[in-house]
Parts: structure tokens; sequence; C-alpha cells
């Protein structure tokens, strides 16, 4: 079973029987019953679609936030990823995944809808919105991020920003790969 989990292989799932055989009659009950009640215990945020206990998730009901900025991520554990920079204030909108017709991922499957009822609620009285893609470098984030920008082209009250991408510190030109380079020039600063 544990096999069946993404990212998991044989041997991790062996290490995870392992560790699990070590640990007290109790404590294994308590693992099961939390699996066992996973979904009815854990659910999507109505707003965002992080993972919530409850309706709203942490960062949904944290009044501290900053309503004027939503970041649009692909997945739960993109937005993980950014918060645990703490650089960032503002909210979240998870879409569930990226476009790939291929896998099975429309436009019509994923969160845009709900993206676009948001981003009008958000501008309700002339407020002005920065929506920040946060989507992968790869051909089904960029597909995505078109998708977005496409679908907000007419809204005068949103600002569309994209995370900066480019060479990483440290590394060496000569083993930048050339889709790399090439955004790194056109994109500078």
């Amino acid at each position: 079973m544990f096999r069946k989990l993404p990212g998991v292989g044989p041997r991790q799932a062996v290490r995870f029987v392992l560790a699990l055989l070590e640990k007290p009659e109790p404590e294994l009950r308590e693992f099961g019953s939390v699996v066992q009640n996973l979904k009815k215990d854990v659910s999507f945020c109505r707003l965002c679609f992080n993972i919530s206990d409850n309706h709203l998730c942490s960062v949904c009901s944290d009044s501290r936030r900053d309503q004027s900025k939503m970041l649009v991520v692909e997945k739960v554990t993109d937005l993980d990823s950014i918060e645990k920079t703490g650089l960032y204030r503002g909210v979240y909108h998870v879409l569930g995944g990226a476009i790939n017709p291929l896998g099975g991922l429309t436009p019509e499957i994923l969160k845009f809808k709900e993206l676009k009822n948001r981003l009008n609620k958000a501008m309700a009285g002339d407020k002005t919105v920065e929506l920040i893609i946060a989507t992968n470098p790869n051909a089904a984030g960029e597909t995505t991020a078109l998708f977005i920008v496409d679908l907000l082209k007419k809204e005068s009250n949103i600002s569309v920003t994209r995370l900066a991408r480019g060479l990483s510190s440290g590394s060496n030109l000569e083993y930048i790969d050339e889709g790399t380079l090439k955004h790194a020039l056109e994109h500078r600063r």
C-alpha cells in the first residue's frame, strides 16, 4: 500500500513498514485511525483549495493577510514551499494542477472558474489586485500561466506578475540549458 503513494518506491515502502513494526500497539492504532478518518477530518479550503481541517485554511482565516495580493499555485505543496520562506503575506489560490490534456487536466477540471470569481469579489469597489502567477517552469506550467493571462486580459484592476526565473546562484553558464539562459536574458533587470 505504501508503494501506491507518489514518490514512494519499494525500498522506501519497506522502511515505512519496518518503522511501523517498531511502534507500540497504541501508536499503531492511532495511526490507523488517523488514516481511516483522513477524508472525514481533512478537506479543502472553500476559498483557496488549500488543505484544511475546517471550512477555511489557516491562511484564509488570517485577517492579517494582504487581500490585495493573490498568488496562484498548481498544488498545495507549492503553497507550503512558499509559506516556509515567510516572505509572502498575501492569499493563495490552488488550481489543483497544471493544464495537461494528455494527463486529463483540462481548464474545466482545474479551479480557473473559482479563481475568476474570487478575483471579481476582490476587485469590488474598484480595488486593484496583484495576481502573482507561480506555476512551474515546465510546458504544463507555462501553458497554465498563459491561460491565466488570457483569462484576465480584459481586467483593468488586476496587475498580473510572475515569479522571477533565471540563473541560480553558484551555477556556471556553460551548464545552464538554453531555455533558462533565454529567459534570463529576456527578463533581465
